[in-house]
Parts: structure tokens; sequence; C-alpha cells
């Protein structure tokens, strides 16, 4: 049934049946025997922040948590709210999001755009009253664009500051492909300032709310290892691995710079969950190519202390993440 009804909705331009797709999971969330459902619980060693279980919505899909309180209903265990900036931002023209149902890849430039820090944070205190006990929210923190890269850590330090009241984790973005000059931050010298910065506003608010850095899937080696270095010295709490894998599209004679995700994610993410495993201890959430049952065991066996899905879900279907979550039970 599910890939009857992806054939009518891929007809649709992606980021049209993107909004789509999310009206649908809200009137879905209102239906009293959706509602009345429990939502999946998995617990083990891997469930490092103690959520209902350690499958959850990774940063993109939900930006301005427009559907977080239906996220549970769905078997997720938590979700990564944004990116978010402190100042609302459009981001990159139309058109920004492009899939390639045959090879089960999506690619964005989507830029950021998001509603801003105020507006996101208020609408995640409100609906955090909706959410099951042990669901948790994690806030991916972002830069605007038009904030250079020398003051980036005052940008990162107001979003985690609007949301320290209400987020259980942050992670610093980094490595994002869709915004110009945002990778260059993934230097020692230049992140070390941006993670104090985000660790003085925790400091402030009073609560151990744990930080995690996202890496590009690029970083590999001698790089990789001196930023691992570095980040333990700051003692970060984590690691997310990875974000999209930058790169061209072309549509329509035009040649548009992004990132993908999807399938053509999956080998370059396990393999460098293996390579930073080998490198620290930190805890890692693992996203980028997990679309079946036996990707995620994977990335659990690789020492994932937690899975995140986005394009998944798209191509698999709304209830592919209770399966999933049931499966791993």
């Amino acid at each position: 049934m599910w890939t009857l009804i992806r054939y009518f909705l891929f007809l649709f331009p992606a980021e049209f049946t993107h909004g789509l797709a999310k009206f649908f999971i809200r009137f879905t969330y209102t239906l009293s025997p959706v509602k009345k459902t429990y939502p999946f619980t998995l617990s083990g060693t891997e469930n490092w922040l103690g959520c209902l279980n350690p499958i959850g919505l990774a940063a993109g899909f939900d930006k301005n948590a427009e559907i977080l309180e239906a996220l549970a209903h769905f078997g997720f265990g938590y979700a990564e709210i944004g990116t978010v900036t402190p100042l609302p931002q459009p981001g990159n023209e139309l058109p920004r999001l492009f899939r390639d149902a045959a090879k089960k890849n999506v690619f964005n430039r989507m830029g950021f755009n998001n509603l801003g820090a105020a507006l996101v944070s208020e609408r995640v205190r409100r609906k955090r009253a909706l959410l099951p006990e042990g669901f948790k929210v994690g806030i991916n923190l972002g830069k605007n664009k038009s904030t250079p890269d020398d003051q980036a850590a005052s940008d990162y330090a107001k979003v985690a500051a609007a949301f320290i009241d209400c987020a259980d984790y942050f992670v610093i973005n980094v490595s994002s492909p869709n915004t110009p000059g945002l990778r260059a931050l993934q230097t020692p010298e230049a992140l070390m300032p941006i993670v104090k910065a985000v660790q003085q506003e925790v400091e402030k608010g009073g609560r151990r709310t744990p930080i995690l850095v996202k890496l590009a899937p690029e970083i590999e080696g001698m790089q990789l290892q001196a930023i691992i270095r570095a980040l333990e010295s700051s003692k970060i709490d984590g690691l997310v691995l990875t974000n999209t894998l930058g790169g061209d599209y072309i549509y329509r004679e035009r040649t548009y710079t992004g990132g993908y995700s999807g399938q053509i994610l999956s080998s370059i993410s396990r393999t460098r969950l293996k390579e930073v495993r080998g490198m620290t201890a930190l805890p890692i959430l693992s996203v980028g190519g997990i679309s079946s049952v036996e990707e995620a065991k994977e990335r659990f066996a690789l020492g994932a202390k937690g899975i995140q899905i986005y394009t998944g879900w798209i191509f698999e279907g709304p209830f592919f993440i209770r399966k999933l979550a049931k499966k791993l039970r």
C-alpha cells in the first residue's frame, strides 16, 4: 500500500510533498486510535540518552517543531529539532530539495531555513506537555548565514540560551554543506570557542544538558583524529556521525551544491562510525542511510549508542519506525 501511495506523492515536488507529509502526521495524530497507541520502548546499555528507545528523528525533518508531539506515536524515542539559528531565515531559494526514488537518496540545499530560536523554543516548551515520559528532545544549533565565521560562537550560544530550559541535549552543527563557509568551522581552532560558548550557556542554566558535535562524513584520518582529541579535552558529551555527503546535483541544466542523504550515505557513515569508535569512548549517535533493521543492528554492533532516521522514513513509509523499534526490541 505504501509503495502505491508513495508513487503518487512523488509526482509532486519534494519540498511540497515534505509539507504534505507533516500535515498527514499531524492529522493522523489527532485520530484517537493513534493517540491511544502506547509508544514502543526499547531499553539497554545502548540507550545512552535514557529515551523511550534509541531510535531518533534526525535534524532537518522537523526544523520548527511542527510535528514534535506526534513523533512518539510513530515509534520514535527522541527527536532532534532544527537546525535552529538565532534569527529567522528563509534558507536558500527554490528548488532546494530533490529525491531519487530509484536509488533511495535525497539531495538538499535547504540552507538552515527556520523560524528562529525565540519562536521555535516557545513551541517546544508548549508541546513538551504533550510528550510521553521519557521522550527526549534535542536541539540542533546553527549560525545565521549573515554571521561571520569569527563570530559564530556567539550565534551558537544564543540558540542554546533560548532552549536552556526545554532541551534534553544540544548538537553543535558545523558540518552542513548548505551554508557557505560553515564546514570551515570543523577544525580544532575554530570549533573549540563554539563548544566553550555553548558550555558556558549550559552552566548558566543550571541543568546538566549533554552537548554533542555533528561532523561531516568527509572528515577522516589525521584531521578527524585531531578534532576528536580536541573535543575530548573540551569535555564534550558525545558525537553525531554523520551529516550529509557534500556534492553537486544537476537539475534542468543548472548545478546546485548541497548534501546527499539516503543509501548513498550508508557505507561512508558506517565507516566513519567504525573509525571514530576506534579513536574514542565518547557516545555516538549514528545517522545516515539507515533504512532497514539489518542496517540499524549493524550500527549498534559497531558501537552506536543511538541511531537517527530521516531519509529511511521517507522511502520506507510512516510506520517504518514502529516496525524498526518492534524488530529491535
